[in-house]
């Protein structure tokens, strides 16, 4: 437990540098979400033993890390076509060392992890004025339900939730986890309201969103504990002492931040 804290408070940590670098230059909002895909899509293919496969692993990464990087300049589509065709050369190139199943495992979570994620880059650009906002929301509200849902299932939890697929989880916990989210999102915004920026905010669409979220991120969590049961691993990597990997960590972020993308283009957050 107090290992679990102090990677936590180092991790916040890293999230609050990131927040004040950007406040001034969002480009560090890119290369903190290029290094958090690139570090996913590696404990990925390391969970699946696909990482020794260097031809098309190295790929992957280098797609995951620079992707991120060049979608504000619009250069998303020619990156994924550079990228598919790149890991379609592979397949054919490399077919006797690299099989069709290893191939679409790799390819498809890549896209999922690095198209999924990258949408934080997105959100700036949907609002660039608050992007720090938006920033520290897209992941705050998925963990905060995961912190929710942790304790509320060690003190409440009674009955589970998917016994197969994660036996810790319980109802009780994706409850409180839910609850836990709705309330500090709402603080989360509040203090970006007063302290940062100066601005109305729309509190049902926060509440909703956060619920919304909260049960995103339990789909997220458990959809990726299904790919670890089916590799019998426990976490995709020990980066984050207490946690796992990061993508142990970021698992829940993934289903989350598209969704944010998508509603806040009908449910704003910000009104001017």
């Amino acid at each position: 437990m107090r290992q679990r804290f102090i990677s936590a408070g180092i991790l916040v940590a890293l999230i609050a540098a990131v927040v004040l670098l950007s406040l001034k230059f969002s480009i560090f909002i890119d290369i903190f979400v290029a290094f958090i895909c690139a570090a996913a899509v590696f404990e990925f293919n390391k969970a699946v033993k696909t990482l020794h496969l260097y031809q098309m692993s190295f790929i992957s990464i280098a797609f995951a890390f620079i992707y991120p990087m060049l979608l504000s300049y619009g250069m998303s589509t020619v990156i994924c076509y550079i990228y598919v065709t790149m890991m379609l050369g592979v397949l054919v190139f490399f077919h006797s060392k690299i099989s069709f199943k290893e191939f679409a495992y790799t390819f498809s979570m890549t896209m999922i992890i690095t198209v999924s994620l990258s949408l934080i880059v997105s959100l700036k650009d949907l609002d660039n004025k608050h992007s720090t906002l938006y920033f520290v929301f897209s992941m705050a509200s998925p963990w905060l339900a995961d912190a929710g849902a942790y304790f509320s299932g060690v003190f409440f939890g009674k009955h589970k939730l998917c016994p197969k697929i994660s036996p810790k989880k319980t109802i009780e916990g994706a409850v409180g986890g839910v609850l836990f989210c709705i309330m500090t999102s709402c603080g989360v915004i509040f203090i970006f309201q007063w302290l940062i920026y100066n601005i109305n905010v729309n509190y049902i669409n926060v509440i909703l969103i956060s619920l919304c979220g909260a049960l995103l991120s339990i789909l997220g969590d458990l959809s990726f504990s299904v790919i670890k049961r089916s590799y019998s691993v426990k976490d995709y990597g020990d980066l984050i002492p207490g946690h796992g990997g990061i993508l142990d960590r970021f698992d829940s972020v993934i289903c989350f931040v598209p969704f944010l993308y998508i509603v806040l283009n009908y449910l704003p957050i910000v009104l001017e």
